[in-house]
């Protein structure tokens, strides 16, 4: 419990590194390292110095008292300093030059300071490296030799205290070693932990980042495949009919030609447009501008459209709109969700089916429907249908092209309205597209464009939108 409390004190009371020594983070370590210990240090020289004086040891007092204060000046100094190495030197030197007048005043080596000594290269190799450290040994091994020397040789180093006092200094300087060596052990295994945490994160991260690296040049294969595939084909017609254009007399070959280089451009503006699209959703380019949207004429709008093309597969589009629907969305944005979702399902439908359009309030939500009578969507298709470039089982009743792209893009539309899109299929049996929309407030509603209260909401009998 002790040695947690002081380890809290410690770590509150760590300053902030400077900028320069933050950007590495082997240096930042080693910088937090010298603020923790010169803090311990200097919490250990005031016990010791209280201690001192309450026994009379005045030169021991002092000795401690003046090493607490530079112990406690290296956390200012990391403050300023741009490099860890000064102040880190400034730690040890204390430690070395303090320790060696505690042995000089306590007897030397009868005293318990010389033992204090092991623990100075400990911390220069912890602080300032492999190198250092060695000079600091070397130093230190040469002092300790030189104060044994004084006593083996007869001259005795006394005590400058009283003497009835040197087992209790003494005991207390051993014990006090033993407290501050698990200390700075402590300290210097809570910092290896957290730098091994930021390690792990920072490799997650690095697997994260390699993983979507991976999807993005699987995209790119992906990318690539469709482009050489899907504009290829069109490339082809058009210039096949170019050339056969110049050679043709009648006037309806080449009304026919022309509208064949019409729809195969038509493919490639689509194809480029889906992937422009794609790309600026994914880079978060796409801005939003949401606004009081007034959904039964968009989605109006949206049917008379795709009448031509239903007309060509034979297929009948229904409209059933409840009116005074509002949403706050994004009036082009929703459009292009309409567009994809009523293209497809006449795209997927076969001839002789119907095609439905729905719209309807719930609490919070506007919801459209788009239900088809296609084959329906298996349920490994439900699971990937939003994702970029998937290419589902069911393939386009009528030689349409699919980029692979268009549901991926309609869940971003949505999303980025903060609505949503879902699909209920059973195989077989057709699909259901569900875009959910935010309610507009009534208040924010046009008031021209408001029903008046007489007015209510009610559905509009389904019919026949079918051309021809």
């Amino acid at each position: 419990m002790f040695f947690a409390s002081l380890l809290g004190l410690l770590q509150s009371m760590d300053p902030a590194i400077s900028a320069p020594m933050q950007a590495d983070a082997d240096t930042a370590r080693r910088a937090h390292l010298t603020a923790r210990f010169g803090l311990l240090g200097a919490v250990f020289g005031l016990v010791f110095a209280v201690f001192y004086m309450l026994i009379g040891h005045h030169w021991g007092a002092f000795i401690v008292l003046t090493c607490s204060a530079l112990f406690a000046l290296v956390p200012i100094l990391l403050r300023k300093a741009e490099r860890v190495e000064f102040p880190a030197h400034l730690l040890v030197s204390t430690m070395a030059i303090g320790f060696i007048a505690l042995c000089l005043v306590e007897g030397g080596l009868r005293g318990h300071a010389i033992a204090w000594l092991v623990s100075v290269p400990l911390c220069a190799l912890l602080l300032i490296g492999v190198k250092a450290a060695r000079w600091w040994a070397i130093a230190l091994l040469a002092a300790a030799a030189a104060i044994a020397s004084v006593d083996l040789s007869g001259h005795k180093l006394t005590e400058t205290f009283d003497a009835k006092w040197v087992p209790l200094v003494s005991a207390a300087g051993y014990l006090g070693l033993i407290v501050f060596m698990y200390a700075l052990g402590l300290i210097f295994e809570t910092s290896r932990a957290r730098a091994f945490g930021r390690m792990q994160v920072a490799l997650e991260e690095l697997a994260s980042s390699n993983e979507h690296l991976v999807d993005l040049n699987k995209e790119k294969n992906e990318f690539l495949g469709i482009a050489a595939h899907d504009l290829k084909n069109p490339l082809g017609v058009i210039l096949g009919c170019a050339e056969m254009i110049t050679f043709a007399d009648d006037t309806a070959q080449v009304n026919k030609m022309a509208d064949s280089i019409v729809a195969a451009s038509t493919r490639m503006k689509n194809l480029i447009n889906d992937l422009l699209d794609a790309n600026a959703i994914e880079q978060g380019k796409y801005a939003s501008k949401i606004e009081p949207l007034d959904l039964d004429a968009l989605v109006k709008q949206c049917v008379e459209n795709n009448l031509p093309s239903a007309h060509k597969k034979n297929i009948t589009l229904c409209l059933g709109a409840t009116p005074g629907l509002w949403a706050k969305a994004d009036r082009g944005a929703v459009a292009q969700i309409l567009e994809n979702l009523v293209s497809n399902a006449l795209k997927f439908s076969p001839p002789m089916t119907t095609v439905f359009v729905h719209t309807m309030p719930e609490a919070d939500n506007t919801v459209i429907l788009v239900r088809d009578q296609g084959p329906g969507l298996s349920d490994e298709d439900q699971k990937k249908m939003f994702g970029k470039y998937t290419r589902l089982s069911a393939r386009p009743t009528g030689g349409e092209s699919s980029t692979g792209l268009g549901l991926s893009i309609v869940k971003k539309l949505a999303e980025a309205m903060q609505g949503s899109v879902q699909c209920t299929s059973v195989l077989g049996h057709g699909a259901t597209f569900h875009l959910r929309l935010p309610v507009c407030p009534r208040k924010e509603i046009p008031i021209t464009a408001m029903a008046s209260p007489e007015t209510k909401a009610v559905c509009i009998p389904l019919c026949s939108a079918k051309a021809g």
